[in-house]
């Protein structure tokens, strides 16, 4: 049963809504600029104040918050209309990052210039950029091109414009916890308890698969398997490992190391192995020594979750 004047409260609840939506925000002229130091650029922070008092404001992160250019090859249909549906990939991030630095005294902007061209000569190698959103991403980058930086002002006002480009598409979740970002979890290869095989979860809280470092503890009898149970991917690990050995296994760059050797480690896992990814969601890895019912060693699983936009 409707009631009399149901359609004219809604549609006024409506109208209400939207016209909220519309109206725009007051500027905060009482709070000012927010000064939260939520952008670091290989390990400048940015949106703070110095030692030196220079404030340092992000203006900008162009090419962060949506997606990489996507890479769909076009091949042809040699009979019919149209073309191939082709497997594609992610290219390259690019990013522009713009700011500026305000000098409370001229004599302080060659300083400053100085601590933004050391931060930015990412040619020989690289360096992360981090924001401090809920939660912290982060992308490995160095430059696409010449930094701009330019003064303004007799003050010293400075503005600048970098290209970036990280060529892992992916923003990792950041732990400030780990110096390369990341979180760990640990399992056991045998609970000791109820003596079942080592189970656990991995959450990847992201939106894509992302790889990660599994770093065994022995000792291990060979031969034993890392399994992630929801991807149904695994790895099997045909050699056993002596007690105080570390295997570490990167699924990323796709090496093996032991002891942090790398000479002649791959050798220890199967020729045709699964390199684990996590899914985004819940992953559940279990580590299976069934050789070994008293089984001592440990798991440690380091990851990031990802999001490619």
């Amino acid at each position: 049963m409707t009631l009399p004047g149901a359609d004219g409260i809604r549609q006024g609840r409506e109208n209400e809504t939207v016209n909220r939506g519309l109206i725009p925000l007051p500027t905060p002229f009482i709070t000012g600029m927010k000064l939260n130091s939520d952008v670091v650029f290989n390990d400048l922070v940015l949106n703070t104040i110095d030692e030196n008092n220079v404030t340092w404001v992000c203006r900008d992160i162009g090419g962060w918050w949506g997606l990489p250019e996507p890479e769909l090859r076009n091949f042809t249909r040699g009979f019919g209309d149209g073309s191939y549906d082709v497997r594609g990939r992610w290219a390259a991030r690019d990013i522009i990052l713009q700011g500026s630095f305000f000098c409370p005294d001229p004599s302080l902007v060659a300083v400053a210039r100085d601590k933004l061209v050391r931060a930015a000569s990412l040619v020989y190698q690289g360096g992360w950029l981090r924001t401090y959103e809920d939660p912290p991403r982060a992308a490995y980058v160095r430059l696409s091109g010449r930094p701009d930086i330019e003064t303004v002002t007799a003050r010293g006002r400075t503005d600048f414009s970098i290209g970036l480009r990280a060529a892992d598409p992916i923003k990792y979740e950041w732990s400030d916890q780990d110096p390369e970002g990341y979180s760990v979890i640990e399992i056991p290869a045998r609970n000791n308890s109820t003596g079942a095989l080592g189970e656990g979860i991995v959450n990847n809280i992201g939106n894509t698969t992302v790889s990660a470092v599994f770093e065994i503890e022995g000792p291990l009898t060979g031969p034993t398997s890392i399994l992630n149970v929801t991807t149904g991917e695994l790895m099997l690990i045909i050699d056993s490992i002596p007690d105080g050995t570390f295997l570490e296994i990167d699924t990323y760059f796709r090496e093996v190391a032991v002891d942090g050797e790398t000479f002649g480690a791959r050798s220890i896992l199967e020729t045709l192995v699964d390199w684990v990814q996590l899914a985004p969601g819940q992953n559940v890895i279990a580590i299976q020594d069934e050789s070994n019912l008293n089984s001592t060693a440990t798991l440690r699983v380091y990851y990031r979750s990802g999001w490619i936009g």
